[in-house]
């Protein structure tokens, strides 16, 4: 939740800076200067897709649906849906015409994105992309990369067949402050992630194609696993068999960015947050259990971190795992975004120990929640128990959706000189 300062552009990220400031709404970044260089990490780490960019215009040249519509307040989906749709239209449109005064083949156009920020991911040579980045429409454009899921721990898996075991609570949902029923709550808990085993019956999955979406081919089936053990820390049924999540029964909608193997890309993420960004209504929960890579930090234009922003402004709860790298976790996005409804989450033991996997630093790290031997909900009905933030992340995702607010805390968990608040429902 803590804000970041405004960083200095160059050809590089030279430096990050960090701020702490309270929960006023921030606002996401403009840039008025011609962009002369690509926005580069300061790391050479993470695999760049070599000719794919991301490019995002001005706020002032082509508003995002959410600026459009901030003084709107929406309670139904479609209702939304349907005001965004014309926006992103016309805002698509003022993207065609800024390639074709370029010359710029619109065939060379990936994915559109037009609710949180406007821009597009796209493929372009050299000269295409010196031509792109003089632009005065142009605020930013940076390298697509490769992100794969963050490396967890698999320590067991119970499969469908003997898995029909009395319900537990697992200690993380008690260290959490236990279980509530949210099966009657409308709001949904979106998990942008590897998807949800879609009729694994201790989940209550939207199902419905227009908010269920897979942006790597396929169904929003999972055939990964750690969506569907997100989905059920933060909303597993309470029907007296197998586990028990946060927010109990709450529904939870896959947004599948990432292929059986873990492996996705920046642009498909964006493309996970735009589609959220058209159906969310305030009192959503957003789950991100991301990898990134050293050194990518938190630039004052990065499309990731205006997109979070945005979710964050418009209403929804965001919450993100901190990282397993057991490094500082400002050097890497998105969990080093921090701002409105934003909460980045360390993991602890059962015991209230530091995680020794986990990254670190109260700057961008709010909260802390158990993330060493997680038991829940994973693929083809069963049920597994896994460590890493990635399993922390999501029992403040179920806190908040009870909660309808950000997490209150209890305790504090010490490491490195630092006092780590818990997460408590």
């Amino acid at each position: 939740m803590k804000t970041f300062s405004k960083l200095a552009l160059g050809t590089l990220l030279s430096a990050l800076v960090v701020t702490s400031c309270q929960n006023d709404p921030e606002e996401v970044s403009d840039s008025d200067g011609v962009i002369e260089s690509i926005v580069e990490p300061t790391s050479t780490q993470g695999k760049i897709i070599p000719g794919q960019y991301i490019v995002v215009f001005k706020d002032s040249e082509i508003q995002p649906a959410s600026k459009v519509l901030a003084k709107t307040s929406f309670t139904s989906r479609e209702a939304k849906a349907k005001s965004v749709r014309g926006i992103s239209e016309a805002s698509i449109n003022k993207m065609n015409t800024i390639l074709s005064d370029n010359g710029l083949d619109q065939s060379k156009i990936l994915d559109y994105y037009t609710t949180k920020i406007s821009g597009m991911a796209i493929k372009l040579g050299d000269d295409e992309l010196q031509k792109l980045s003089k632009d005065p429409n142009v605020a930013a454009i940076e390298y697509d990369r490769v992100v794969q899921l963050p490396e967890f721990t698999v320590e067991e898996i119970l499969s469908k067949n003997n898995a029909k075991m009395a319900q537990q609570t697992p200690c993380g949902i008690s260290r959490a402050g236990g279980s509530t029923d949210g099966s009657q709550n409308d709001k949904w808990i979106w998990v942008i992630d590897s998807g949800i085993d879609l009729d694994h019956p201790d989940l209550n999955v939207v199902t419905n194609s227009t908010y269920a979406r897979s942006f790597v081919g396929g169904s929003p089936n999972d055939c990964n696993g750690h969506g569907t053990h997100v989905a059920g820390t933060a909303g597993a049924i309470n029907n007296g068999v197998g586990v028990v999540g946060v927010s109990a029964g709450a529904a939870v909608v896959p947004v599948r960015v990432f292929g059986c193997s873990g492996s996705s890309s920046t642009s498909t993420i964006l493309a996970g947050i735009n589609h959220v960004g058209r159906y969310d209504i305030a009192g959503d929960v957003a789950n991100l259990s991301l990898g990134g890579f050293f050194g990518s930090g938190c630039s004052s234009n990065s499309s990731y971190r205006n997109a979070l922003l945005s979710l964050g402004n418009s209403g929804t709860l965001v919450a993100i795992a901190a990282g397993n790298s057991s490094a500082n976790a400002a050097s890497y996005q998105p969990a080093c975004v921090n701002g409105t409804n934003i909460y980045t989450v360390a993991s602890m033991t059962c015991g209230r120990s530091f995680s020794s996997f986990s990254n670190f630093n109260m700057n961008p790290i709010d909260v802390i929640a158990t993330g060493s031997s997680v038991t829940s909900t994973y693929l083809n009905g069963g049920y597994a128990t896994l460590s890493g933030t990635s399993m922390a992340s999501p029992h403040v995702a179920g806190i908040m959706h009870a909660r309808g607010s950000g997490p209150r805390t209890s305790g504090t968990v010490r490491s490195r000189g630092e006092d780590y608040p818990i997460a408590v429902r």
